[in-house]
């Protein structure tokens, strides 16, 4: 029974800081501000849709240690109207990656880490959302869950996230909300966009589409490893105690 009591106890104290569902905004100043900018008409056809999106490392400081991200969504921006798309086929990447907004090559895969990865796929309804009016920000409703999800860790380079479709048709007049960089100096992304099927390269820009990341912490914090130190000690010496006495 004591042992019991000491490994359960070992457990609670020693275990990693798995803490989740938890949240993120990018760019992190726009949790509850809207972007400078919006997509345009996400409405019409487009035979072939690639978009590849470097976001910096800094973005994610706050967390403290490597994301399994789970997820990812988007918004419109409010007063714009609904959208509903949808494609033959879509899919998501991600990858670690060294580049950044500065730095990207407009090939697609130059910029793909080792460990880029599909983690979403599928048909049908790519994004849909009714839009908002009254609100300062739309909510984040346009979510993607992923299928696989991807363990991110900031300290080995920034995010990449790529979106495919195939025969994509929105119908509605919503737009994204986006903000906009302008140029390389200060951005916190990059985007690389192309209309065309099976063309290797993209069209640079500097901004994005602000996007909500769904993650679970997967690195102990400082301070969680100074817990499980403290738990370990309070454990050895109940031990001692309980020798001393019987």
């Amino acid at each position: 029974m004591y042992i019991l009591k000491w490994t359960v106890a070992a457990a609670f104290f020693l275990a990693p800081a798995f803490a989740g569902p938890l949240l993120l905004v990018l760019p992190n100043g726009q949790t509850s501000t809207l972007g400078n900018d919006n997509s345009g008409s996400l409405a019409g056809s487009i035979p072939n849709l690639d978009i590849q999106d470097i976001w910096l490392k800094d973005q994610f400081a706050s967390v403290g240690g490597s994301l399994l991200i789970n997820q990812f969504a988007f918004r419109l921006m409010p007063g714009t109207g609904s959208i509903n798309a949808t494609a033959t086929s879509f899919s998501a990447d991600m990858s670690t990656t060294s580049f950044g907004p500065s730095t990207m090559s407009t090939t697609f895969a130059a910029n793909r880490g080792a460990d880029y990865t599909q983690v979403a796929s599928g048909t049908g309804t790519v994004w849909s959302s009714p839009g908002c009016t009254a609100l300062v920000t739309c909510p984040f409703d346009m979510v993607f869950t992923l299928s696989t999800p991807f363990l991110y860790n900031p300290s080995s380079g920034n995010l990449l996230l790529e979106l495919h479709s195939t025969a994509y048709n929105g119908v509605g007049t919503g737009e994204f909300d986006v903000e906009n960089y302008f140029s390389a100096a200060g951005s916190k992304v990059g985007e690389l966009v192309n209309f065309t099927s099976g063309s290797p390269t993209g069209v640079l820009e500097f901004s994005d589409s602000v996007t909500r990341i769904g993650y679970t912490l997967v690195t102990p914090e400082p301070d969680s490893y100074a817990l499980s130190l403290c738990g370990l000690g309070a454990l050895v010496a109940l031990r001692r105690v309980r020798k001393l006495t019987h």
